[in-house]
């Protein structure tokens, strides 16, 4: 018990500083108020919280603080430490919502009544100036804890109306403090995040909506006030909030040790020289075990979770190092704006107790910001971004501070901590120094990857500062690529959970900027490909127990292989060589079935209801589209065969529940299938692209007749459909046999029936394609695009004619009078009749049906909704077919379309239409008889003319030789 019964100078301070300092090390451990066998854990930290407070108000609060308390520094410092592990002990275990209301000081805590109930949370805002740094870090460390809930915020936002500058100057003036050491900056810097999370009005109309008024700002001379983010806006400009953090930045040692800090070199001589020095890290004896958090960039950031307890005399060591890095602020120039009725004296002024402690030093002391500030400082700037996006984002830039934080980037650091740690001669205590220098690096690092995630999100034109983004990514994929062997768990913790930062990183930098920077990202990622592997290796090993890991990592895979599966659809000609070696040939060697192993294996070990199995599939897929080597290694594991047979079980599957009673049950079951369904066929659809083998595989696992079996499930589900008719169209894709297996029905399992069944999955594509659909259909068009691959093979056609589904083709309706484009629907068409008219019997089979070329000669007047005129490519085509001919000839507005394409300014049009009258003169008769008229003669002479004249400039590019191959043989032929 702490309760306070006699008069401070009656009270025994070493016993109670002794039971104090035995409290911080029992409560140093999170979850130790459950321990307790008699009490439970609200109890015990509601009496513990009591008896600090009372310790608190007793002898510091009621004696007007440090400076005029009989308590010694030791019961301060240690009182003050409980209670911060006490906050956070309560954050994490509390079951009582309100627990902040907990921390107010009530009567029976104070001797003044009518103070008591007036005090809230004021007794904490002197332990923020007390002369102690360890007393200002804990007191601000327990501002945080308290911050992180709203009702937190607005209780210590109320306790701090009668300051001048209110809660919002009073912590700024903290954490711009360059004389205050760097770990309670930090706390300040957390308690502004936290703020920061709290909705603010963004005028002042807003704000007779919102119980939350600040931050608050007055203008003396015009009257004017500020509130929420005018506030803030004007708050940040007043004090020069983005030239102070650059020069923090800019100030950030990396050194593991700073015994004496006179240099005589600038800060950036210092961060220059680093490599050679020691290294240091001032936080080392405030911090606990490392911990990882899911936390998103606008979360309440907690500060340090516990404390560990130093040997007699390292805290006043400490201390002195610490102290010794303060110097003089720079004076702000005076602004008119205040800060909740603050007078026109600069903020500094505004807590007359930070005088005591401030120590004269010479002009030539450097600041030194740790690491652990700066990583404060970016979080503090990710939630700037989300409330003020432009404004905090144009700052940044204009301050250069992302340049500034990148520059303290440098895998050289890491690389060389960890080589030393697995010295085996290194002494105990050089290896905590070593092992918190890396600790705190990292933890930088991964807020900094946080900020640069929420710019590119703000502004992707960042990728275009190529000398900002490219040193950037070589040391962070040397980072991913760090050797881990030999380091205990607790640093591997830390580098995860910084992985997963820079991965989620590298994702955005793709998704955001893909065609700026994946050059960039390719050439790195191809140079470090082998140790690339690896790492990702680790992330697929460590699923189930860094699962954010895992999902970042595949998750940048997956989006990096995209971007490479598109460049690989450009055509080649067109790549430079960065492009096509930089990751094709790596892919499409043995790396890429190597890391289809990995994946793979991942895949296949986890159930569908394993959320982690979509971001595997998700890698698998983009690994499949972009690794001809790793399709050849899924087709030896055997993942065509599996997939086929998984699907046969979700069809099983979907059947039996659609008996069960219960509608919403089989609801949730039914739409678990679907989307499991929809992911294999996804899947099924990449592993068979531009893959010949793949596609037999499929073929003999008879996965048309699992797809038909399915269809009346597809026809329930427009996404589950989209995706069985993208793997029909790219099985079918220049396979005659995938395109012949859809013709027939599933007669038996072991072989096709002889002829074209009456009911087959290619009727069914038909019936889908026909039925009227909103304009742009996704599935209208991927219907008509199986079907324009079905149309090349012999079998598909014949099913067409026989099943009168081309008799359609003339119920389209042109584009109106004034229209020159032809609607989707017709253009879909179009492509389907010009796969059929490349073989002959499509070419008579499109002048079968009565109207066809008359509707083909309108077609062809109007503009093309691609690059290629498809109706005058359908004329050219069936031009060859020698029954045909008498057909064609016979119709003057045929002769009349072809021949005035020898007008065209366009070359490519040109040869059509040569081409497409040399195919008619070609052994008949009659079209030399026809076509030998004044009118198509000279029209012929003059389009010969102009193409030889071209010719000699065309330095033989194909087209024009072949125009003029055509308009010789016209010429010949007419002329003889």
């Amino acid at each position: 018990s702490l309760r306070v019964s006699d008069a401070p100078h009656f009270y025994g301070l070493p016993s109670l500083e002794r039971t104090l300092k035995g409290m911080v090390h029992v409560t140093v451990l999170p979850g130790w108020s459950s321990h307790s066998p008699s009490v439970e854990p609200d109890s015990l930290c509601m009496k513990y919280l009591t008896g600090l407070l009372e310790v608190i108000s007793s002898f510091y609060v009621e004696w007007g603080g440090n400076s005029m308390s009989f308590m010694g520094k030791g019961v301060t410092k240690n009182a003050v430490l409980c209670l911060l592990h006490l906050s956070h002990e309560m954050m994490a275990e509390t079951k009582n919502k309100d627990w902040v209301s907990l921390w107010s000081l009530s009567d029976d805590q104070n001797t003044e009544e009518q103070t008591a109930s007036r005090l809230g949370l004021a007794w904490l805002i002197p332990l923020w100036v007390d002369r102690d740094p360890e007393v200002r870090f804990a007191s601000l460390g327990v501002g945080s804890a308290l911050t992180s809930v709203e009702s937190g915020c607005i209780a210590l936002a109320a306790s701090c109306q009668n300051i001048s500058g209110g809660l919002w100057g009073t912590v700024l003036n903290i954490l711009l403090d360059q004389m205050e050491c760097s770990m309670v900056r930090r706390e300040a810097a957390f308690i502004l995040q936290n703020l920061l999370v709290m909705p603010m009005p963004a005028n002042t109309e807003e704000s007779k909506d919102f119980a939350w008024q600040s931050p608050c700002v007055h203008d003396e001379d015009s009257g004017l006030s500020l509130v929420g983010l005018p506030a803030l806006q004007a708050l940040i400009y007043h004090c020069q909030f983005f030239d102070h953090t650059n020069q923090m930045v800019k100030a950030c040692y990396l050194g593991r040790h700073s015994f004496d800090l006179n240099f005589s070199q600038t800060p950036s001589d210092i961060v220059g020289n680093y490599v050679n020095e020691d290294f240091d890290d001032s936080m080392r004896h405030w911090r606990g075990p490392p911990s990882i958090s899911n936390q998103s960039h606008m979360s309440s950031s907690l500060s340090t979770s516990s404390t560990v307890i130093l040997p007699e005399g390292t805290a006043e060591e400490q201390t002195s190092v610490l102290s010794s890095s303060r110097v003089p602020v720079p004076e702000t120039p005076a602004n008119r704006l205040m800060a909740q009725g603050q007078s026109d004296t600069d903020m500094t002024d505004s807590l007359s107790s930070r005088d005591s402690r401030v120590l004269e030093q010479s002009s030539d002391h450097c600041v030194i910001v740790t690491p652990h500030l700066t990583a404060a400082i970016c979080g503090l700037l990710t939630n700037l971004l989300a409330v003020l996006p432009d404004f905090t984002l144009s700052a940044i830039k204009q301050n250069q501070i992302l340049v500034s934080l990148a520059s303290l980037i440098d895998a050289g650091i890491l690389e060389k901590c960890f080589w030393e740690l697995r010295s085996p001669a290194l002494l105990r205590g050089d290896r905590e120094d070593i092992t918190n220098q890396v600790i705190s690096l990292f933890q930088c690092l991964s807020s900094f990857s946080k900020l640069l995630q929420s710019c590119l999100v703000i502004n992707p034109e960042l990728t275009y500062q190529k000398d900002f983004i490219n040193p950037l990514l070589i040391n962070v994929f040397n980072i991913l690529t760090l050797n881990l062997n030999d380091i205990d768990a607790g640093t591997k913790c830390t580098v995860y959970h910084t992985w997963a930062d820079l991965f989620m990183l590298l994702a955005t930098l793709l998704k955001k900027s893909g065609d700026m920077a994946f050059p960039s990202v390719a050439v790195v990622l191809g140079k470090q490909w082998h140790s690339f592997a690896g790492t990702i290796s680790i992330c697929v090993d460590l699923s189930s127990t860094h699962s954010s890991l895992y999902t970042s990592a595949l998750q940048f895979l997956s989006v990096v292989l995209s971007e490479e599966a598109k460049r690989q659809l450009v055509n080649p000609a067109q790549l430079n060589s960065v492009q096509k070696t930089s990751l094709t040939e790596i892919l499409n060697g043995s790396s890429g079935s190597q890391l289809c192993e990995v994946i793979l294996q991942s895949f296949e070990k986890k159930t569908f209801e394993d959320g982690l199995k979509k971001m595997s599939a998700s890698a698998l897929m983009s690994l499949l589209a972009s690794s001809s080597s790793a399709q050849t290694h899924a087709l030896k594991a055997g993942l065509i065969e599996s997939s086929v047979e998984r699907i046969k079980h979700i069809h099983a599957q979907l059947n039996l529940e659609s008996l069960k009673p219960g509608k919403a049950m089989q609801k949730k079951k039914e739409e678990n299938c679907m989307r499991e369904l929809k992911m294999i066929l996804q899947i099924l659809r990449n592993c068979l692209y531009h893959h010949d083998e793949c596609k037999v595989a499929a073929t003999d696992s008879r996965l048309t007749s699992v797809l038909y079996a399915l269809w009346p499930w597809f026809l329930l589900d427009d996404p589950v459909m989209e995706a069985a008719l993208e793997l029909l169209c790219v099985f079918t894709a220049n396979c005659t046999t995938a395109c012949s297996s859809l013709c027939w029905s599933s007669a038996g399992p072991n072989s096709f029936p002889r002829g074209p069944a009456s009911t087959s999955l290619m009727h069914s594509i038909m019936k889908l394609a026909t039925q009227k659909s909103p304009e742009n259909s996704n599935i209208q068009q991927l219907a008509f695009s199986l079907l324009s691959n079905l149309a090349i093979c012999h079998d598909c056609k014949g099913l067409l004619q026989k099943s009168n589904f081309l008799q359609n083709f003339l119920s389209l309706s042109l584009p109106k009078p004034g229209s020159k484009l032809i609607s989707p629907l017709v253009s879909l068409w179009l492509k389907l009749l010009l796969n059929m008219s490349f073989g002959e019997d499509g070419q008579q089979i499109i002048l079968k049906i009565n109207g066809s070329l008359e509707l083909l000669i309108e077609m062809s007047r109007y503009k093309p909704r691609s690059s290629r005129p498809a109706a005058l490519l359908i004329l050219h085509n069936i031009c060859f077919s020698s029954t045909n001919k008498l057909k064609i000839l016979a119709n003057d507005k045929a002769v009349g379309v072809l021949s005035s394409c020898l007008e065209s300014k366009l070359p490519d049009i040109q040869a059509i239409g040569a081409s497409a009258l040399w195919a008619l003169l070609h052994n008949c008769q009659k079209a030399k008889v026809t076509l030998k008229n004044p009118s198509i003669k000279s029209k012929v002479d003059d389009a010969y003319d102009m193409a030889r004249k071209e010719s000699a400039s065309a330095n033989d590019e194909p087209l024009i030789s072949y125009l003029l191959k055509c308009l010789e043989k016209l010429t010949f032929l007419l002329n003889n």
